[in-house]
């Protein structure tokens, strides 16, 4: 039997899942919509029932899974498998003991970490990110995550809260509403915020280009037609994806300031989209972080797209019995 890693993947809008070998090779992907709004106890029986399809098609194709992993939005306690911090796209998941329950039903052992913890892993094993010690992983879809790798290690923080890179205040005089997210990385980056500031715009004029694109219906929007736009030149596209990047390289060059890393790698559906997203996030960090810190700095996009958090995910058992040091799986 070969032996493989199994992985899932939630996202707030998305839930990837496959199988991969021990080089990295994708074995096997799917795709399920997460379906957050029905709430957290179907998402959850969803969740299972993926476990139960990947083992199903490993025994179908002679394949030997050791463990399962799971990345997931929200803090998470390591040692249990439960999400301990807020998801603000997935109401009512917090306190989810995702672990136990999966363990419980499968029968088998299950890892359970941050989403972009997962991402952060699969990136520096087999992506982006190989050849360096100390790096930060941003992701941005549905909500902006980050992950923090120092001397090759994942440091989760005290109370496996780091890497909340989407909650760094960047407007501490927004008049936006939401609690801590207010005035946040994640209110101005995320393929959300981006959505809702173009379609402010083009209800009060919609461009040709959009017209074309949406039937002149706003509700049409979404993050692919937005880039299709930007694709077509369209000035209100351009601007928006301009926008975002530079928000963005505001408060990544913080960080960089800060921890001083070898690579920044920056993942998610928005950077998929291309559009010079990460060349324009890369000059607005080497504009605004020291010299010194930018010096050796390598700023790219994440080479594993978006399988790299279920393929994180299957990381997670092996990295776990190599755990030197409470915050490190690496």
């Amino acid at each position: 039997m070969t032996e493989v890693y199994a992985g899932i993947d939630i996202g707030g809008t998305n839930i990837k899942f496959g199988l991969v070998d021990k080089e990295g090779r994708i074995l096997h992907r799917e795709s399920r919509p997460t379906m957050a709004e029905k709430g957290p106890v179907p998402l959850l029986h969803l969740v299972t029932n993926i476990g139960e399809r990947l083992m199903y098609y490993a025994a179908e194709e002679d394949f030997e899974i050791q463990n399962l992993g799971v990345g997931t939005p929200g803090a998470v306690d390591f040692s249990t498998g439960t999400v301990i911090g807020p998801c603000p796209n997935i109401k009512g998941w917090q306190g989810t003991e995702l672990g136990a329950v999966l363990r419980e039903r499968l029968n088998i052992p299950v890892y359970v970490d941050n989403d972009v913890n997962a991402m952060a892993l699969a990136e520096a094993r087999f992506g982006a990110a190989v050849s360096a010690g100390s790096v930060i992983c941003v992701t941005l879809g549905t909500g902006v995550g980050g992950a923090i790798i120092i001397d090759g290690k994942l440091w989760r923080g005290a109370t496996s809260s780091a890497g909340e890179i989407g909650h760094m205040t960047i407007n501490y005089d927004s008049t936006e509403d939401g609690s801590k997210m207010v005035g946040s990385l994640e209110s101005y980056c995320s393929s959300k915020a981006i959505l809702a500031r173009v379609k402010t715009i083009l209800e009060k004029k919609m461009t040709p280009v959009f017209q074309s694109l949406l039937d002149g219906e706003c509700e049409k929007l979404t993050i692919r037609k937005l880039f299709e736009a930007v694709r077509k030149n369209d000035a209100v596209a351009k601007a928006s994806i301009d926008e975002a990047a530079e928000f963005l390289g505001i408060g990544l060059a913080g960080v960089v300031n800060l921890l001083n890393p070898e690579s920044v790698v920056i993942g998610g559906g928005i950077v998929s989209g291309g559009g010079g997203f990460v060349q324009a996030v890369a000059q607005e960090i080497r504009k605004r972080a020291f010299d010194s810190a930018v010096s050796q700095l390598t700023i790219v996009k994440a080479a594993l797209g978006n399988d790299a958090g279920f393929i994180g995910a299957g990381l997670l058992g092996e990295m776990n019995t190599k755990c030197v040091q409470k915050g490190s799986v690496l």
